[in-house]
């Protein structure tokens, strides 16, 4: 059964993560590679225990050192490679960095996380509001935008 994290877009070109790896100062370890394509291939950010559950099934002896995936989370957040989205229900979860978005959907009730529509527009008011920001002397590093609401899940569950 597919996760519901899976995307449908089958042969997308595969990174060349070990080299990125490397030029980041990490090193290419089995589950850093394995956490790497598993986001490449999400459909909606990951959260912790989202990983560990489907790097756990993947894996022979059926276990994932959690610390080790939570240490291997934070280096990657560190160097960029994976961007960390905070929910409301305090669950952190991790998507790549060029996939991460302006904005995001957050439902209220199974608090799942999607990108929202790309909109130049969105974009801009975020750029503009940093630079508001920055001119009052704080340092704006980056900027982005969650609705919440009630996903179409949660609103016709039998559908």
């Amino acid at each position: 059964m597919p996760s519901r994290h899976t995307s449908r877009v089958k042969n997308a070109p595969p990174a060349a993560w070990p080299e990125r790896l490397r030029a980041a100062g990490l090193r290419s370890t089995a589950l850093t590679l394995a956490v790497l394509q598993r986001l490449e291939t999400a459909s909606q950010p990951y959260s912790h225990e989202d990983l560990a559950q489907e790097l756990a099934e993947d894996n022979p002896s059926g276990k994932v050192d959690r610390v080790t995936l939570y240490r291997i989370l934070d280096r990657l957040t560190l160097v960029e490679l994976i961007a960390k989205i905070q929910g409301s229900d305090r669950v952190a979860r991790y998507t790549l960095t060029h996939a991460s978005a302006a904005g995001y959907f957050e439902c209220d009730q199974c608090h799942s996380v999607t990108a929202l529509p790309s909109d130049p527009a969105l974009t801009d008011v975020l750029a503009r509001m940093g630079r508001r920001v920055n001119r009052s002397g704080a340092h704006s590093t980056k900027a982005s935008l969650t609705l919440h609401g009630t996903c179409k899940n949660c609103v016709h569950p039998h559908r």
